[in-house]
């Protein structure tokens, strides 16, 4: 048995090499939901997404950590609602041992608390379950292009979080621990006019889509001015742009 798991990890990996270098969206996902109903909903929007590629199941954490050590994943789906905290200690748990996963956390609604504990427990995105698919659909597809799939409710829920904090706790704190090394001061005019644009409107939460209806630009253009504003500020994800945007005066 153990020798059968190994030589399944190593499959696992060589096909995860595979998917990498062809730039594709994911080689091997785990949904940790207890609502085998929610589970399926995104079992089956993630097999549209990359069809073909290995999706499972997970009901309780104490499972998703048996499966973690069984075989390698990529992506992780976390329900913030699992009991006893366990989302909160599956993220964790991610974050410590399988950095190089992309941890996205789930729940109903934005509640304040999840969304806080989630970021500061390491997810690399949250998506809203009560979303229809359509839109579900468009944000796991961003994880694709290098994206971090955040609901824009969530978004501006974050932002408005960082934006009325007077301490260095909280929400920015929890920032700042996603992102110990902090990149160096940008030189005046790094980003371009219509860069500062986009940026400012990722600042308001408005999702991808939005933003390119506003500017009147498709959203593949505006994927490709947020790519771009992420690797000018060293950053991964909209909430850590908009954080060392504010600290460089960008947004001022």
């Amino acid at each position: 048995m153990n020798h059968l798991s190994v030589g399944n990890a190593h499959s696992a990996q060589a096909l995860a090499g595979r998917y990498a270098a062809l730039g594709c969206a994911f080689f091997g996902a785990l949904i940790v939901e207890g609502d085998l109903a929610l589970a399926d909903r995104m079992r089956r929007l993630l097999c549209d997404l990359a069809p073909g590629r290995r999706v499972v199941i997970a009901s309780t954490h104490a499972e998703a950590i048996h499966l973690l050590a069984a075989l390698p994943y990529d992506l992780v789906l976390v329900d913030m609602h699992l009991a006893d905290d366990g989302g909160v200690t599956l993220l964790s748990h991610l974050r410590r041992l399988y950095p190089q996963v992309d941890a996205i956390a789930m729940s109903k609604d934005d509640d304040r608390q999840l969304v806080e504990a989630a970021i500061s427990s390491g997810a690399s995105g949250y998506l809203l379950t009560s979303t229809d698919d359509a839109e579900l659909s468009f944000l796991l597809r961003s994880i694709e292009r290098g994206g971090s799939p955040i609901d824009a409710r969530v978004a501006r829920r974050v932002l408005g979080l960082i934006a009325t904090s007077a301490k260095p706790e909280g929400v920015e704190s929890a920032l700042r621990d996603c992102d110990t090394v902090s990149p160096p001061m940008p030189a005046p005019g790094l980003l371009s006019p219509r860069e500062l644009n986009v940026l400012r409107l990722i600042a308001q939460g408005w999702s991808n889509r939005q933003i390119a209806e506003a500017i009147c630009l498709s959203i593949n253009t505006v994927e490709f001015h947020a790519k771009r504003i992420y690797r000018k500020l060293a950053v991964k994800s909209r909430t850590q742009a908009v954080r060392q945007a504010t600290q460089y005066g960008l947004l001022s």
